[in-house]
């Protein structure tokens, strides 16, 4: 009977027991674990699972105007790169969930801290929507407001604003740039071709003010809300009211102004205010 020999490494170095047999039943199994963990993490499905989860997370892609810059979220950014790198996996977006969550955890913090920003504030409402709602069902009354709020949101967002709260016929919005005009024009024709509503043609009136409100738990509270709120009040359906301040941040010369009666309780006494259109 022939001796057994056990195979040999180079240089004669005798190998450990069981060196070029077949793996055993553990190591195929671990094997097999570690190649479905990365088939796994690179299943476009569950890429886009896990995505849609993180853009519903704090700190996800909507505009936060108040959001301050993190030096200690750079330094993580930087460190899921060289750890994930750029292919879209599920690593990497549980790190851009992460990154995400503690971005929006530093936010929350910091912001009691930071002065408050200029914003221009937008307050906007239907003009007769409680006389024609008296008369409707709350069917009828819920398709209108879905389909006004939701052309709302998408005009001033894709003007860089966000709409802070909708209040039954009407919508509360902030913006930090100079494009709160335009984006109000645009929102009052979107909104008055919507045609849902049998017998009611949706008309929005505007009023904008630009001040330094607070922000509480994703409000904006101050002053300078009730005055954009009174400047609002005044303006008739389809007509844009505007306080002085909001010059502040947009150019004067890009509209046409029409100097606007305005006393209301909490505005300021000499406060002027101006209907106004763009110059195009």
């Amino acid at each position: 009977m022939t001796d057994e020999i056990e195979p040999t490494a180079p240089d004669g170095v005798t190998a450990p027991p069981g060196a070029g047999q077949s793996p055993g039943p553990v190591r195929s199994a671990i094997t097999g674990g570690l190649r479905g963990i990365r088939a796994l993490n690179h299943s476009q499905s569950a890429v886009g699972f896990v995505r849609s989860a993180r853009e519903h997370l704090p700190g996800g892609p909507k505009k936060d105007l108040f959001r301050p810059e993190s030096e200690s979220t750079a330094r993580l950014n930087a460190l899921l790169d060289r750890i994930a790198g750029d292919e879209a996996t599920v690593t990497r977006e549980l790190g851009d969930i992460a990154t995400s969550t503690w971005q929006a955890l530093l936010s929350r913090r910091d912001r009691d801290y930071l002065p408050p920003q200029p914003v221009t504030i937008l307050f906007t409402d239907l003009v007769s929507f409680s006389s024609w709602a008296l008369h409707r069902s709350d069917d009828e009354i819920v398709q209108l407001l879905g389909a006004v709020n939701r052309t709302t949101r998408d005009v001033i967002g894709r003007h860089g604003g966000v709409v802070v709260k909708t209040m039954g016929d009407g919508a509360m919005a902030a913006f930090d740039g100079d494009t709160a005009i335009e984006a109000t024009f645009e929102t009052i024709e979107a909104v008055g071709q919507i045609a849902v509503a049998e017998g009611y043609q949706p008309i929005l009136r505007a009023g904008l003010h630009t001040g330094t409100p607070r922000r509480v738990k994703g409000d904006l509270i101050g002053v300078d809300v009730n005055i954009a709120a009174r400047v609002a009040e005044t303006a008739n359906g389809g007509q844009v009211l505007a306080s002085e301040t909001v010059f502040n941040i947009a150019d004067r010369e890009r509209y046409q102004l029409r100097p606007r009666r305005f006393k209301a309780k909490g505005a300021p006494r000499h406060l002027h205010v101006y209907q106004v259109k763009p110059r195009y």
